[in-house]
Parts: C-alpha cells; sequence; structure tokens
C-alpha cells in the first residue's frame, strides 16, 4: 500500500502534476486534413465538435474566407467508440456562417454558441444561444444585450453558475477596455439578455491573446488558452482559480498537456465520481502528429487526455458489507459500500490547543465546524492559482465531503445495530510534526477522542447504549506524528496543503459481525 501522504496528494491531484495524464490522437473519420476543434461531451452519449474541412479535391486548406466551419457529432457507444460523425442535426449549422465554440449549459442544457460571416475580413463573431426544449433546441438566437456590438467580436462562450443560479457567461472579445490583443470577458445573462461586460483582468488577461475558455463550475477553475510570452509555444493552457473578475493568478497547467505547438480549446468531460476530479476531456492542437495537407499550422485537430485512473484504483476499498473469511463480517451485497479508510481532518492543535491531555470533552463535530469556516483564511495563503485549487478541492473534498461520508456510515452501523449485529470500528489517529512526538501522541489521542464523543452523542445519544453494554465497539490506534518525508511538509506547517492532509483521523474499517 503506498504512504498516506501520497495517496492523498494523489487524490487531490492538480493539472499540473507531471506524469499522471495521457494525450490520445483521436483517430480519422473524427480528426481530417481540415481543422477540428472545440469538442464537448453532450450527456453520455453524444460528442460535439467543430469542423472546417479541407479543399475538395485540392492540396491545401481553404481560407475562413471560403471554407465553412460546421458543428458536427457523432455518437458514443458504451465501450466509448466513437461512431462515424455527422453534420449536427441541432439546426446550428447555417449556409453562409462559421459555426462553431459550442458550450452547454450544465443545469437547463441550453446551448451557447458562435456564428461568424464567412468572407467577413475581420472575421467578425457573435454569440448565439438556444434554449433546451423538451425534444431538442428552440431555433438559434443572437445574444441579446451587451456582449454582442457592432465593432467588436464576441466568441469563444463559456457558461458558469453563480450562487444564486444566475448564469456567468464568460466569452472572448478584442472590445476597448482589454488588457491587449483578445481578452476574455464575462457578463450575466438573464432570458437571453447579456447585462454589462467585464473584463477579467491582468491576473488572467495580459497583452497577448487569451481564448477558449472553459469554466469548472465544480471546483472553480477556468481553463484557457494564451499565446503569452513564458509558454512552450504557439498557445498553451492556463488555468485560474476563482470566479467573474476576482481571480488567484493564472499559471500553465502541466507540460504533458501543453506542447510546442497551439493547444487550445480545453474541456472536461468526466470525473472521479468520490473525488470531483477531472478525469478525462478534450484539447485541440496542431502539434506534430496531427493530420494536414501541407501545412501543419494550419489545422488543429481533436485529443483527448485521460487521467491515469489506476490512482484511483490503488486506492484500498475494504467495504462494510464485503465478505472476509477471516472474520464473521456478515455479507450484504445490497447495503451501502464505503471505501476505507474514511478520514477527518483537523486545524492545526485541535482539539484543544496546547493541552497535555490525552483526552478531551470537545465533539469532532465542533471541530469540523470550525475547520470549515477556515476556507477563506487558507486559501489566502495560498501563493498560486495551483495551490488554490488544491486548497479549494481539500476543503470540498475532506473536510466536508468526508464528514458526509461518516454520516452515512453511522445510518449504516445503526441500521445494523437495530438488526441485532455488533459493529466494530477501527479508529486511527495523526498530527503533523509541528511539536514534539510527545505532544503529537497525546494530540492524535484527543483527536481520537474527539471522533469518541460525536459517536456518543450523535442524534441524541443513540449509540451510547450500544458503547456501553459492547455492541458498538471502537479500537484505537493513536500513532502519535506523520513522518516529515518532504520538505513541503515543513514549507508551511499550518496553513500549506500536506500539513493540512497530516492532520486527521482514519476510520479503518468497520466490521459488522
Amino acid at each position: 500500500m503506498p504512504h498516506l501522504l501520497t495517496i492523498l496528494l494523489l487524490l487531490l491531484l492538480p493539472l499540473s502534476l507531471q506524469g499522471q495524464y495521457k494525450v490520445t490522437h483521436l483517430e480519422k473519420p473524427i480528426n481530417t486534413t481540415g481543422s477540428e476543434t472545440g469538442a464537448v461531451r453532450v450527456g453520455d452519449t453524444v460528442l460535439a465538435y467543430s469542423t472546417m474541412p479541407p479543399e475538395v479535391g485540392g492540396n491545401r486548406m481553404f481560407g475562413y474566407s471560403s471554407a465553412q466551419m460546421q458543428v458536427w457529432q457523432a455518437r458514443i457507444a458504451r465501450s466509448g467508440k466513437l461512431a462515424r460523425p455527422k453534420p449536427s442535426r441541432w439546426n446550428l449549422n447555417t449556409r453562409r456562417e462559421h459555426t462553431g465554440n459550442l458550450a452547454l449549459d450544465p443545469y437547463t442544457n441550453d446551448l451557447y454558441f458562435t456564428r461568424c460571416r464567412v468572407g467577413d475580413p475581420d472575421l467578425r463573431c457573435e454569440i448565439f444561444w438556444a434554449k433546451k426544449q423538451r425534444r431538442g433546441w428552440s431555433k438559434p438566437q443572437p445574444l441579446r444585450g451587451k456582449a454582442n456590438t457592432d465593432n467588436y467580436t464576441a466568441t469563444h462562450p463559456a457558461v458558469g453558475r453563480l450562487a444564486d443560479s444566475t448564469v456567468i457567461l464568460y466569452f472572448v472579445s478584442d472590445r476597448e477596455g482589454g488588457m491587449g490583443g483578445m481578452d476574455i470577458w464575462y457578463t450575466l445573462v438573464k432570458n437571453g439578455v447579456a447585462g454589462e461586460c467585464v473584463n477579467l483582468g491582468p491576473q488572467v488577461n495580459s497583452p497577448a491573446d487569451e481564448i477558449t475558455p472553459y469554466y469548472d463550475q465544480v471546483n472553480g477553475v477556468l481553463y484557457f488558452s494564451s499565446d503569452r510570452t513564458g509558454g512552450k509555444g504557439g498557445y498553451d493552457i492556463y488555468c485560474a482559480v476563482g470566479q467573474r473578475n476576482t481571480w488567484q493568478k493564472a499559471e500553465a497547467v502541466c507540460q504533458c498537456l501543453n506542447s510546442e505547438q497551439n493547444d487550445i480549446y480545453f474541456t472536461i468531460s468526466q470525473r472521479d465520481s468520490a473525488t470531483g476530479i477531472p478525469v478525462s476531456g478534450y484539447l485541440s492542437s496542431n502539434r506534430a502528429d496531427s493530420y494536414f495537407l501541407n501545412d501543419s499550422m494550419c489545422c488543429n485537430d481533436i485529443y483527448q487526455w485521460t487521467l491515469d485512473s489506476s490512482m484511483f484504483a490503488s486506492r484500498d476499498s475494504v467495504m462494510a458489507d464485503a465478505v472476509d473469511t477471516t472474520t464473521d463480517i456478515i455479507t450484504r451485497p445490497s447495503k451501502p459500500r464505503f471505501m476505507f479508510p474514511l478520514f477527518l481532518y483537523f486545524h492545526n492543535d485541535e482539539p484543544d490547543p496546547m493541552s497535555r491531555q490525552a483526552t478531551t470533552t470537545t465533539s469532532y463535530q465542533e471541530c469540523q465546524r470550525r475547520y470549515a469556516q477556515l476556507r477563506g483564511e487558507y486559501l489566502s495563503h495560498q501563493t498560486s492559482a495551483i495551490d488554490s485549487a488544491m486548497m479549494q478541492l481539500f476543503f470540498d473534498t475532506c473536510v466536508v465531503g468526508n464528514y458526509e461520508r461518516v454520516e452515512a456510515l453511522f445510518d449504516y452501523v445503526e441500521e445494523q445495530l437495530d438488526e441485532g449485529h455488533r459493529v466494530v470500528l477501527t479508529i486511527a489517529g495523526y498530527a503533523s510534526p509541528v511539536f514534539q512526538s510527545e505532544y503529537n501522541q497525546l494530540l492524535s489521542e484527543r483527536r481520537i477522542a474527539s471522533f469518541v464523543n460525536m459517536l456518543r452523542a450523535w442524534r441524541g445519544g443513540m449509540f451510547a447504549d450500544a458503547m456501553d453494554d459492547g455492541r458498538l465497539t471502537l479500537v484505537q490506534r493513536p500513532h502519535g506524528a506523520v513522518e516529515p518525508t518532504t520538505e513541503s511538509l515543513s514549507k508551511d506547517p499550518v496553513y500549506g496543503l500536506p500539513a493540512a492532509i497530516a492532520r486527521r483521523i482514519e476510520i479503518l474499517s468497520c466490521e459488522v459481525r
């Protein structure tokens, strides 16, 4: 079993870590010697993307003034294999306009996309939208309001949502008031009408071009491409944590995703169900293995990126209802399953700071509530967009999400006790190596004690009698401090992610007898 710290760092893996991502060139007929871009997955069954075909019977690409970009789609089989693509049947394409840059509202399934006049030397574009109906979508209409203008382009829409469910549309424009070149802007959209347009500011935009935004609503991360200085070459993919015009400074994603050519149209198609971590998606690039006729710079192809799934499979899965021939664990395949260990986390020196006692009257509920309220303070101590993204994910998935999983486990324990079974929970406790070993040992014992207090007081003391008469037993394993194996563990001993991961208790197993 890999070291626990390694496992958790993998669970919180950002796109900046090397070697965990694979980029695969999609084969023909999805990709052609023309240009394919902007692949997005619509539900579980359709891949939609934009394509501009090569000149029929010729040996060069059409220019934008003569070729036409259209939205195509391919059905996705259960095996993941893509069927032969066909022009979209969603009434998006026209005879006189480029159509592309499809964005799907994840909540309403409304479509936003771009149309640009064929033959326009300035290639001025407008954003359109189509409202989801019972069958298909409504007739596309230009987005009303202030996003589309007569003098500037508006293109590359990306959809997000505010806390009150208002649509926030990120898009690209060369309008006045930007940082230079093409910038990313946002506008709030209500009933097909765009409000004031606001530049995302210098944390995201630069004097160079910023294009093809994609907003990860789950983790609050904006992905986009830029040809600013300092990249690997051409357009590189960057990410920034935030919303509206409040962002951490953008940073390039890992070199395993970027190349020396153009890398654009980054999207996410699937996530790990337990953590919310993106595990696959698409990007477009004209890197060396793309299909082209004469000039490789002309033609983008679609590539699929995937996160190595073995990192998730490597997590030890001890199921509460699993068969175990060495103990009398009851087999109940219809019951809920739980992934062990289950981790619960603590703020520095919690509970009872500076106490020299091995016990506490504090409940873990109190510790978790205080910890969750410190999210903003932890984020303010992060020094990069990647660190902020990791910390945001840590709070969502671990501090809050794991507590909810433990609530579900308690429901399962209650059910087993009501059915007359005995339950044994095994708990381990850890501390970060900030204090001396003797203190860390006491701290890890107090952390286990806070869990015992929570269990005993749960829902008015429903487990108290079972704990007193032995039907519910806790095996306690306090371990003191984790090994200070990396320099990063001591870089920020309170607000750094490695330190936060170290301060925990683990529910190692739940045996039903």
